[in-house]
């Protein structure tokens, strides 16, 4: 086994690779023609005998005479030989040889190469490809075509097995002439903060098959990156190169080094191993976020949160617990409104022509004047009735009708007598004229109420009428489906009292009482600051799972974890409080502390406020359907339109808005859900489907906070903050919202 320092040296020695590779014409020299044919068609493998891994040029060889050439009207088609155990690339593009003699015929050469490169010892049979041309059967234009059909030899490679002599402890496969090189990005390495060393590897040889050495370092977490693989075909070798990442996370500070990366591969054209390392490198690792302090330690920590007992929970955690009166709100405020606004509308007095109709009897008109008077009062008054109960003046012409209807509209027994006794004493005196057909009876007990109706005060039958419209106007409703309007009041009072009671049901009895934790949390407050951290944190941990919604508590354990170096929890913890409380700025300042991954993409945490354009936007909804209900409220004297139509735009201003702010906040409480999001709990090889086998797409660090997209037995398709979304293994993740009790 030897070490070779570099590719540019070993091929600047004399390294035996391009001399054993044979040139790009190199059958053309194996070649012999027996038979004059218009096309020769030839193949071979070279070199017969490879190791596993080593490239082995197949070549096909298209010898044209003079006459094929002329006649040729199209190109040949080649089909290649279908081959198992090798992997194949096209070589450059094709060689053209001058025509050179062949016995006693000229022929001008086409050559194509493809390089193999088996995986597994043994013999491999290569069939003989076959080609297909077409020749006219005379010179003319218009000649008949006659199809040909060639095969060329078949080959055989003999592939040989790596020999176990000489082996190196770290060789993993790979066959070639190569040299390694690293580097590292960034170049400032700091406490927790993650950063990037890759391994390249080029040389000659197939680079896709190269494995990844194994890294290891005593002072940082490493974890497998991606890998990246570029391929140059265009001369007689294979060669390119291969980038292996590690993502490395620093544990401690100071100087360290990166050491040199041995990789052990096979050179087959010397057959003998040989390992090819890189240069080793040393930086500086300076005292980052990552909290390293253990218990004891006099270094300056982060503050606690004054811790308060809330009698009332968070916005988003009341919006929670509201869901249900909130949502009765939205869909019962203008159902309620609109079945009992009918209830709450009164009309005034008939209208401006009603009242000026009757104003217009203002002299007296005793009982016993002209029968025209009478008829024509007792149709202004029937008219007003109609117009005021909203019915037709012919529903008020019979005695038994006008009662039925001014009953089911409210008024009261005293005032419905009172006026059918009135109607009958007019229609007496309007129609005695005429009263060949009244009974005497009936006009005696007509005579004997409205001597009634004047005891009670009346001096005129127009001022009588004007009494009896007034007290109708004040009794009765707008229709027979409203209450009367003795009840309107109390009415109200119910509406309004079960809108309240369907508000408060929604409110959680938890928030009624507390568990006085003042004593439990004074002992831990205590303990961080005597700098016991790690009792700190575990009498944090279990006052949270009492009270998993409490923001103070999940802020003080994440800052107790922080400053005992646990990041897991440091980042669970700070991420739940600042998802309950989005608007907290202290919060968002723990945030910034955290590496990129555990804050960003996925992991940010909007400044959303989810409760108050809730409850905002419920308020707002509310009143916009009071508006709607006042407007359906008629008016004593019309008013003008422009202040219908500009009460109807806030209205319906005011439900829009409502709408934009539920979104809003709909929007921003499913940004803060966590109930998919996970934090990695140890460094793991992110692969692009489950299964170890799969290839690998980059690694996730330890902290790095990812959403869960499909769940597949023990392995989890994640999102990474950065965008990236792979398979990890389910036991390196916590879930942000198992850890505690979930909301």
């Amino acid at each position: 086994m030897r070490r070779v320092p570099s590719l540019a040296i070993a091929l600047a020695c004399g390294f035996a690779p391009v001399r054993a590779q044979p040139g790009p014409t190199a059958i053309l020299d194996r070649i012999n023609v027996t038979e004059q044919k218009p096309i020769e068609f030839h193949a071979a493998a070279l070199p017969e005998t490879v190791y596993v891994g080593q490239q082995a040029t197949y070549q096909v060889a298209v010898l044209l005479s003079e006459a094929a050439r002329a006649r040729l009207r199209r190109n040949p088609e080649f089909l290649p030989p279908e081959l198992r155990g090798v992997l194949a690339y096209e070589l450059g593009s094709p060689t053209r040889v001058a025509p050179r003699s062949y016995g006693s015929a000229a022929y001008e050469a086409h050559v194509f190469q493809r390089a193999f490169f088996p995986v597994a010892a043994g013999s491999l049979d290569i069939p003989g490809p076959q080609l297909t041309y077409v020749l006219p059967q005379t010179s003319s234009y218009f000649s008949r075509e006659e199809r040909f059909v060639v095969r060329a030899e078949s080959a055989q490679l003999v592939v040989r097995t790596l020999p176990a002599d000489g082996r190196p402890s770290g060789f993993s496969g790979a066959v070639g002439v190569l040299r390694a090189t690293t580097r590292l990005d960034p170049s400032l390495a700091r406490v927790g903060d993650p950063l990037v060393i890759t391994l390249r590897v080029e040389g000659i040889g197939n680079v896709k098959l190269l494995p990844r050495p194994a890294l290891e370092l005593s002072w940082a977490s490493v974890v497998a990156g991606s890998e990246r693989v570029e391929v140059d075909t265009t001369g007689p070798l294979v060669r390119g190169r291969k980038d292996f990442d590690w993502l490395l996370t620093p544990q401690q500070a100071g100087r360290v080094t990166i050491p040199a990366i041995a990789y052990a591969y096979f050179d087959p054209y010397r057959g003998e191993y040989a390992v090819t390392e890189s240069s080793p490198m040393d930086i500086e690792v300076r005292t980052g976020t990552l909290a390293t302090v253990t218990d004891g330690e006099a270094s300056e920590m982060l503050a606690l949160r004054s811790w308060q007992q809330r009698a009332v929970p968070t916005l988003r955690t009341q919006v929670k617990s509201w869901r249900w009166a909130l949502l009765t709100l939205w869909v019962g405020a203008p159902l309620l409104l609109l079945a009992t606004g009918r209830g709450w509308r009164r009309r005034g007095r008939v209208s401006a022509a009603d009242a000026a109709r009757t104003a217009s009897r203002e002299e007296a008109v005793p009982i016993g004047d002209a029968a025209d008077d009478a008829r024509r009062l007792r149709r202004v008054l029937l008219a007003s009735l109609a117009e005021r109960l909203a019915v037709s003046p012919q529903a008020l012409v019979a005695r038994r009708d006008a009662e039925r209807v001014l009953r089911r509209r409210g008024v009261t027994r005293a005032t419905t007598a009172e006026l059918l006794s009135f109607l009958d004493v007019l229609a007496v005196r309007g129609f005695a004229a005429q009263g060949a057909s009244l009974r005497p009876e009936a006009t005696a007990v007509n005579g004997e109420r409205a001597a009634a109706t004047t005891r009670a005060g009346a001096t005129s039958p127009s001022t009588t009428a004007t009494m009896l419209l007034d007290r109708v106007n004040s009794e009765a409703v707008s229709d027979g489906n409203a209450l009367p309007a003795r009840h309107r009041e109390a009415d109200s009072r119910v509406i309004v009292g079960l809108l309240v009671v369907l508000s408060l049901g929604g409110i959680p009895m938890a928030m009624l009482s507390q568990p006085t934790e003042s004593m439990a949390v004074q002992s831990a407050v205590d303990a961080y600051k005597t700098r016991q951290l790690l009792g700190a944190v575990e009498q944090f941990a279990v006052l949270v799972e009492r009270h998993p919604q409490d923001v103070d508590l999940l802020a003080n354990l994440g800052t107790a974890a922080w400053a005992a170096g646990d990041t897991v929890q440091a980042v669970i913890a700070w991420q739940r409080a600042s998802r309950l409380d989005p608007l907290a700025g202290d919060l968002q300042e723990r945030l910034a502390l955290l590496p990129a991954n555990a804050r960003s993409g996925v992991a940010a945490v909007p400044m959303v406020p989810v409760g108050g354009l809730m409850i905002a936007a419920t308020v707002v909804w509310v009143l916009g359907w009071l508006v709607v209900a006042w407007l359906r409220i008629p008016r004593t004297t019309p008013g003008p339109q422009g202040d219908i139509r500009a009460w109807r735009t806030v209205a319906v201003l005011a439900m829009l808005g409502a709408c934009g702010m539920l979104y809003g906040a709909w929007d921003g409480y499913g940004q803060l859900d966590a109930s998919t999001l996970a934090v990695v709990a140890r460094p793991e090889t992110m692969r692009v489907a489950p299964g170890t086998d799969a290839n690998a797409m980059g690694g996730v660090a330890t902290g790095d906070v990812v959403r869960i997209d499909e769940r597949r037995s023990d392995w989890r398709r994640v999102r990474h903050a950065d965008g990236r979304a792979g398979w990890v293994p389910a036991g390196r993740l916590v879930p942000l919202l198992d850890r505690f009790a979930a909301e």
